[in-house]
């Protein structure tokens, strides 16, 4: 049973969040501050399409985008310029000028690698928008543009 659930936890990490935390879903109570109807964190803004209105579900002090484990791995700008280093080293694309964007871009990448462990080249997933958000306060567009999610990458 052990062997199990490491296997797979090793090939869906995310499961993890849901084994560690078996806690009942928070349920804020309006309090006066304005967030979208779909949000349970109170972190989350709103995003242009539907597919993208995605919350962790969590209570406020739990939210995905304030664990110590994000601070660490998808906003820590010596762990992003790790990462940036390494794709580019594999496959040999030259750093972006916008360090800004460059940050934000590898944030997103970080943030797939570590909820949703290692996916094949066209499969895309939608990030959390708390995440998402807290990846565009911490380097943010100087004009505020944002791509957002896309299928694939012809779009």
């Amino acid at each position: 049973m052990r062997d199990t659930l490491k296997r797979v936890v090793r090939e869906n990490p995310e499961y993890l969040f849901s084994i560690l935390e078996p806690e009942q879903r928070f349920q804020p109570s309006g309090g006066g501050t304005v967030q979208p109807s779909w949000c349970i964190c109170s972190h989350c803004r709103d995003m242009p399409t539907p597919r993208e209105k995605v919350c962790c579900q969590r209570n406020p002090d739990n939210c995905i985008s304030r664990l110590p484990d994000f601070g660490v791995l998808i906003l820590d700008e010596a762990v992003l310029a790790l990462a940036r280093l390494y794709r580019q080293d594999i496959l040999a694309m030259p750093e972006d000028a916008d360090r800004n964007r460059a940050n934000r871009h590898t944030g997103y990448r970080q943030f797939v690698l570590w909820h949703h462990g290692k996916l094949g080249a066209e499969d895309r997933r939608v990030i959390l928008s708390c995440c998402v958000w807290r990846i565009r306060d911490k380097f943010p567009d100087p004009h505020g543009h944002y791509i957002g999610f896309k299928d694939n990458r012809l779009q």
